[in-house]
């Protein structure tokens, strides 16, 4: 299916086919056959990387208001709305704990990016801004099950769709459970893949020598200097932050990305740091 024969405006077309993209991946295809670009609900639990950020376009591009992307990070939500501030003859805006606009300072914008709690919160004080909604994206909707933000994200989309009768609402995970229980819970399609538009190999990683679900194996240079040496813990090879930022090396100098998952902030900010010095500086943001 090409993105050329939707319902999209032009200067859209133009603008995603720079960017290289003319022909849909399957679960976006799946989506528009659900009725994304008619105002239907549709819920995408399709793996990462399969196109949910153009799911999401597709639906409020072809929406017939201004539409909301609710999503739980701040650093996800800056990222989102750089990427609709970008779209030719659309108007963001953004409200975050870190960019901040409250009450009618949202009015008038073709898109508004927002955290659940500030969607929440301008619920709560008669934003009227919120009644104009034609069309609400959201991001990650697995956390609808996280103990702490749940019942936030539950009670916002509940209260937006009882106060917007004909609200289009598009709900994206890679990771959810419960895909129909949350497709019936929104009266809305179900477009349900493990697509990918590349493969997914799985492996175990332990001092830099990698064996894969599929029988090879591969060997990966870690930086001796990852471990700290008066740690005897260590004394049997580099710490995990070393193997991880030489896993993340290995894959950008291969040509791909690299998305990597750690235990806490700190941790975090330990590998980005180690990713730097090793020339990687753009992993820093």
């Amino acid at each position: 299916m090409r993105v050329s024969d939707l319902p999209l405006p032009g200067p859209f077309v133009d603008h995603v086919a720079e960017a290289g993209i003319r022909e849909l991946y399957p679960p976006q295809a799946a989506a528009v056959d659900a009725g994304i670009c008619r105002g239907a609900n549709v819920v995408a639990a399709i793996p990462t990387a399969s196109g949910k950020t153009f799911i999401a376009e597709l639906a409020l591009m072809t929406a017939d208001g201004p539409g909301l992307y609710v999503c739980p990070l701040r650093a996800l939500a800056r990222e989102k709305y750089e990427t609709f501030a970008a779209l030719p003859g659309v108007d963001a805006a953004i409200s975050t704990g870190d960019f901040d606009a409250t009450g009618e300072e949202l009015a008038g914008h073709d898109v508004v990016v927002a955290t659940s709690e500030k969607v929440d919160s301008a619920i709560r004080n008669g934003a009227t801004w919120v009644d104009d909604l034609a069309c609400v994206v959201v991001d990650e909707v697995h956390l609808l099950d996280a103990e702490r933000r749940g019942p936030t994200l539950e009670v916002t989309l509940a209260t937006l769709r009882r106060r917007i009768s004909d609200l289009q609402v598009v709900a994206l995970s890679a990771t959810v459970d419960n895909p129909e229980e949350i497709a019936d819970w929104l009266d809305a399609t179900l477009v349900e893949s493990e697509w990918r538009p590349v493969d997914l190999r799985t492996g175990v990683c332990v001092g830099g020598h990698v064996v894969f679900d599929d029988g090879t194996e591969r060997d990966v240079p870690v930086d001796a200097n990852g471990r700290d040496v008066d740690d005897p813990s260590q004394d049997q090879g580099p710490d995990d932050t070393a193997v991880t930022a030489a896993l993340v090396a290995d894959t950008v100098a291969d040509g791909g990305q690299c998305l990597a998952f750690v235990r806490s902030r700190a941790e975090a900010a330990a590998l980005a740091e180690h990713l730097a010095d090793a020339g990687l500086a753009e992993a820093m943001g």
